[in-house]
């Protein structure tokens, strides 16, 4: 039977690149859902022109219960890719309800995993199968190095770097989407695994440079927590080092805009949340400059199959990182799609998905994909 997946937030930057992304590499059919049924209408005319009789569109707002409960009954799964981090709860409570699966795109927020654990118990009991923090930040760190470790005998140290160059410019974001990414600030901490326990890095000691390749070559970047990350020993024991760095947008963001910001929303986020995230708007937009691109790549070191010293790494690219994002989320739904990812339970993408496989899909669909050490074509299917 073919599955149908609704995605909320489906005529959005991302939720709509999503759509024809599932269109094209599945037969599952789409519900592009949000706030206006005008868009949603228009978005599905336009996708069902090229898909015919697989794309519709409904009304479902992530801040109206009664329209959740109208808008998903009778498909299989909810995607969010809509600005509603703050909504998560009450999105993940609705498909429950309804009986369905539930996958997002949202950042990686302590509110949000604290409302989706509450529903684990029901969600497990209950066979539902739910996907969060979906995309490539987070979602793709742990994917990256899941993907890598196979090749070793002993995965021992692993740092992922990620290089967001985006034309802020290229795209009309709604106020929500610059608000949530701020209200980010709210969480960020300076923390990585070291000598095999999970730890607070000082600041001296939290950037270090990656090699992005041709054109941006050697960049700076700064530690930043990672959940899948902390859980990732759970999977690779023998793993001692391991963070995620990522590298700035431009300098007058760098060193003033985003400081500021931590300190906005960590002391008055209610209160001057939506004026600072006017402001970091407005710096992206005017102070970032071209080359564009979006690279994350890990770098490994241990111990191969053999017992000799190996170091290795991947990298997955593509000039658009909002077209990544949604792709990395379309190849963990092929999984769902297909069946092979359907354990009930609450999941991270980044340690649900098969990451070969998801690697290989992302090659697919039109990302870049390169190996240091290690043949990317031959990529084993990791074990958990």
């Amino acid at each position: 039977m073919t599955e149908t997946i609704l995605v909320l937030g489906g005529y959005g930057t991302t939720g709509r690149t999503l759509c024809e992304l599932l269109l094209e590499h599945c037969d599952a059919d789409v519900v592009i859902a949000g706030r206006s049924r005008e868009k949603g209408e228009a978005a599905a005319a336009e996708l069902g022109a090229r898909h015919p009789g697989r794309v519709t569109a409904r009304a479902a707002d992530a801040a109206d219960a009664a329209s959740l409960a109208r808008a998903f009954p009778g498909v299989g799964l909810v995607a969010v890719a809509a600005s509603v981090l703050e909504r998560a709860g009450t999105v993940a409570q609705a498909a429950l309800e309804a009986g369905v699966d539930y996958f997002d795109l949202l950042l990686s927020g302590s509110a949000k995993h604290a409302a989706l654990e509450e529903l684990r118990p029901r969600l497990e009991a209950e066979g539902r199968c739910f996907i969060t923090d979906g995309g490539i930040h987070p979602g793709l760190s742990a994917v990256l190095i899941r993907a890598l470790a196979p090749a070793f005998g002993r995965l021992e140290r692993a740092s992922v770097g990620g290089l967001l160059k985006v034309d802020w410019n290229a795209y009309d974001f709604q106020p929500s989407t610059i608000h949530e990414f701020a209200n980010e600030f709210r969480d960020y901490r300076v923390e990585a695994l070291r000598d095999g326990a999970w730890t607070t890095v000082e600041w001296r000691d939290a950037t270090r440079s990656f090699d992005f390749g041709v054109p941006w070559d050697g960049r700076r970047c700064t530690l930043m927590y990672m959940k899948e990350l902390e859980l990732l020993p759970e999977q690779l024991p023998a793993l001692r080092e391991c963070g995620f760095y990522v590298s700035g947008f431009n300098p007058v963001v760098d060193t003033t805009v985003l400081p500021l910001g931590m300190l906005v929303m960590k002391l008055s986020p209610d209160a001057l949340g939506r004026p600072y995230s006017r402001l970091l708007a407005w710096a992206l937009r005017r102070f970032s400059k071209p080359p564009y691109g979006t690279v994350f790549q890990v770098e490994a070191e241990g111990e191969a199959q053999a017992g000799e010293a190996l170091r290795a790494g991947l990298r997955i690219s593509h000039p658009d990182g909002y077209w990544l994002t949604a792709a990395a989320a379309a190849a963990c739904l092929l999984q769902w799609q297909d069946g092979s990812l359907r354990e009930p339970g609450l999941h991270l993408q980044a340690l649900a998905a098969d990451p070969a496989r998801m690697l290989r899909d992302l090659q697919t669909m039109g990302a870049g994909l390169a190996g240091r050490g290690v043949d990317v074509g031959s990529l084993p299917a990791a074990t958990a």
